[in-house]
Order: structure tokens, then sequence, then C-alpha cells
């Protein structure tokens, strides 16, 4: 991880907002990105202290693919489990800081409203799915503490002495999506399709840093939609191996 960017989608309250830009300047954090923020920003310059300038300096924008843009990595984050429902079947803390640490480029660590988090269509822009561990008798934390509790555990592993292996380009996750998008068109009932999808996006993510093993799913995939008839129609042309967007390792 190059750069590592704090999004925060439809923060409500002022003192929150302070506070996180106080944690921003804590825990070394270079960018700081609002979607759509409810709270009033000169209301939380006081809670700011001496790190009021990351709110002058914070990009705001519309939406999560604004806010995503150019992320190689991204992490969503919400207070519910489920082992029954792939996307909201999280990572802790620490293992979205350990593939955040061996991924290129920019990572996007992404935080949700204090009233009622991310939604599904937000959380299915990320790569990733995290949780905090808490008691099921009151598993949801305030803003501010998750925030700190996720900064904290990425600037320790960020920052400890790590071996970086070969990285996977965003666009080779992108074919591998592509793939799997048309492969279980045709060979996945409806009801499952969305999932594989998922399954082989995260599958991916979660293997940022070892690019053959990557490259080797790739390449398996690739051969399986070649072998469909109008398979290889429905991926984008500019991600195909020779489709202007340089090399794939597809074959």
């Amino acid at each position: 991880m190059e750069r590592l960017r704090l999004v925060l989608v439809g923060v409500e309250g002022a003192i929150n907002l302070g506070m996180i830009a106080r944690l921003a300047e804590n825990f070394d954090v270079e960018e700081l990105v609002l979607v759509s923020p409810k709270a009033d920003i000169d209301e939380a310059r006081r809670y700011a202290a001496r790190a009021a300038w990351r709110l002058d300096k914070a990009v705001i924008v519309d939406s999560m693919d604004e806010a995503l843009r150019g992320a190689t990595l991204s992490i969503c984050t919400s207070s519910y489990q489920s082992e029954d429902d792939l996307l909201r079947s999280p990572l802790s803390p620490e293992e979205a800081a350990s593939l955040a640490v061996e991924a290129p480029g920019t990572v996007a660590l992404v935080m949700g409203r204090e009233s009622v988090g991310l939604t599904r269509s937000e959380l299915e822009k990320c790569n990733i799915y995290s949780s905090i561990p808490a008691s099921p008798k009151y598993s949801s934390l305030n803003l501010t503490n998750a925030t700190a509790i996720y900064l904290y555990v990425f600037y320790k592993e960020r920052f400890k002495p790590v071996v970086t292996r070969g990285a996977v380009d965003e666009r080779i996750l992108r074919l591998l999506e592509a793939y799997a998008r048309a492969l279980s068109s045709r060979l996945a009932p409806p009801d499952r399709a969305g999932e594989v999808v998922l399954a082989v996006r995260r599958l991916a993510a979660k293997n940022i840093a070892s690019k053959r093993e990557v490259e080797n799913l790739l390449y398996l995939l690739s051969r399986a939609c070649r072998s469909l008839e109008g398979c290889m129609d429905e991926v984008p042309r500019y991600l195909q191996p020779g489709g202007g967007g340089g090399s794939s390792g597809g074959d």
C-alpha cells in the first residue's frame, strides 16, 4: 500500500467528523474523501483541533464510484456479520489490514453512516468486507471508535517490516470478474450467478499480492470462457489480451 484513503459515506455528526479528522492525523492517512456528507464541516473543525486542515483538504464527492476511483483495493466496513450472506461474510480488521499492506497503490477504507451504515449496493462496490468482532448484545460501535480501531490496526500493520511480493494489476482483477460474470451467466443458475462473481472477485482480492496465483486463476477462467460459444462476447474488448489495455496474462 502506497496510500491509505479514508472514505466516509454520508457522515452525519460534526463531532464524529472532527474526531475522525484527528484520527487521520494520528495514523498518517494520506487521503480523506467524504461522500455526500450531512455533517456541518465548519462545526466539525471545532473538534478537529490541529487536524482541522484535513477537513479543508478533504475531497467531497457525490458517489461511492467517485470515492473509489483509482483505488487498487477497497474495504467496506460494517457491524453486521453473516456467514450465510456472502456479501456480509467479514474479514477481521487484522485480516483486512494484512491484505491492504500488500496491495499496490491506493487502498480505500470505507466507513458508513452512523445511523444505517452502508447499503448493500454500496457494499457490492468494495473488494473486501470487514467487521469488528463485538458483543452480540450490542455489536454496533460508534463511528469514531470503529474508525480508530481500523486506523490503529492498519497503522501497526503498515509500518512494520513486510515482504512485498509481485503486485496484481487492477485491470487483471477487472478481467477476472468479467470472465466470472460471462461464465456464470451460462453455467450457474440465476440465483447463484451474482454470488459466484462476488466469490471470484473476493478470492482474487484476497490474493492480490500473489501475482502468479491470480494469473493462473485468470488463465483457467479465460480458457473456460473461450470454450463456450459467445462467452467471450460478454468480456469487454478493452480488457482482453490485445484489446488496448496491455497484457493480461490470460494465455
